[in-house]
């Protein structure tokens, strides 16, 4: 019986991009406690705020927390009355960006950015925010150009360069983009994004060495869903069976609903080590988590098929049919079996 089994897995490129506008601003709240929460902090700025309303980096801060939070009424408030108080400040500008931004404002934020910069034109800190919201935007080149001119202001900015990666990556330059991947994980060897991206790129030139950077990543974070789950397909692919099932078996003890894992062990043992009953178990749970997977329930007919459980491979073919209309591999399942 031919054993064919449809799967489509591939190493995607991570686009880490700034989730938040506003991570250049979390560390300007240090002053309290790392482990209280931010509503605490916010109560103790405003009785900070009650003592003395006419410090504009208590607005500030408070702003950056209220943003944080997701509070963008309050944030936009207190932001105003930091500018009130101080608006020769840039950092107040790059905030307000930040605001404008969270609300879909593009035009207010850019030239709000734009502020920022005109008020202190040697500040990376200006030019990073552009570049970061430049890449949001898709626009490469420009983000690459403002990228530039931090490196030229402050040549160890690892974002700067990580930037002008992503920015070569998604004009299709791979050899640039890795060399500059490289270097912001050279400047700090904790970021976790750059050295997921270097594996990636490392793995779809089919470079071995990708390996490497996978296990750079988990070390900094260790419970990463997808850095985990790139070493296994690692190991898949590369024909490591028992590497890739232990990978795999880590992955669903960090995240016990993540489907493709178990996926990915049923094809395993479907496909390469001909144990069916295991492989049936592990396409069942993936169905559980995900019951519109297609994949799966395509590929438990076919482990059914394998059984010799006919009508049982039949129902998975007809229900991969109902999940998405056409699915060729069903019908040909059907097909060989009827």
């Amino acid at each position: 019986m031919r054993r064919t089994v449809y799967k489509i897995v591939s190493f995607l490129i991570v686009i880490v991009t700034f989730a938040s506008c506003t991570n250049s601003h979390k560390n300007k709240t240090n002053s309290f406690d790392k482990a209280i929460s931010a509503n605490d902090s916010i109560v103790l700025l405003t009785n900070q705020i009650k003592k003395d309303s006419t410090d504009f980096n208590l607005w500030k801060q408070r702003a950056t927390l209220y943003l944080n939070n997701g509070n963008v009424d309050f944030a936009f408030r207190d932001v105003n009355k930091a500018l009130q108080l101080n608006s020769e400040n840039p950092e107040v500008f790059l905030l307000l960006s930040d605001i404008y931004f969270t609300i879909g404002k593009i035009d207010n934020s850019l030239s709000s950015i734009k502020k920022a910069i005109d008020l202190r034109p040697d500040n990376p800190a200006s030019y990073l925010k552009m570049a970061q919201v430049k890449l949001i935007l898709q626009k490469y080149k420009s983000a690459s150009l403002f990228a530039n001119k931090v490196i030229s202001l402050s040549p160890d900015n690892s974002k700067a360069y990580y930037i002008k990666a992503i920015s070569a990556l998604e004009q299709k330059d791979s050899a640039n983009a890795l060399n500059f991947m490289k270097m912001a994980a050279n400047i700090d060897t904790n970021f976790f994004a750059a050295y997921l991206n270097i594996a990636v790129i490392l793995n779809a030139q089919g470079d071995s060495t990708a390996k490497k950077y996978l296990v750079k990543a988990i070390n900094i974070k260790p419970d990463n869903a997808l850095a985990n789950y790139l070493l296994g397909m690692y190991y898949q692919n590369h024909k490591q069976f028992g590497k890739a099932l232990t990978t795999y078996q880590k992955l669903i003890e960090l995240h016990p609903d993540n489907y493709e894992a178990y996926f990915n062990r049923g094809y395993i043992y479907l496909i390469e080590y001909l144990d069916f009953e295991k492989a049936e178990k592990e396409f069942e749970r993936a169905i559980e988590i995900k019951p519109d997977y297609t994949e799966a329930v395509y590929n438990l007919g076919r482990t059914y098929e394998a059984m010799g459980k006919i009508d049982q491979a039949k129902k998975q073919y007809r229900q991969a049919l109902k999940l998405t209309t056409n699915y060729p591999l069903a019908i040909e399942g059907l097909n060989r079996l009827e």
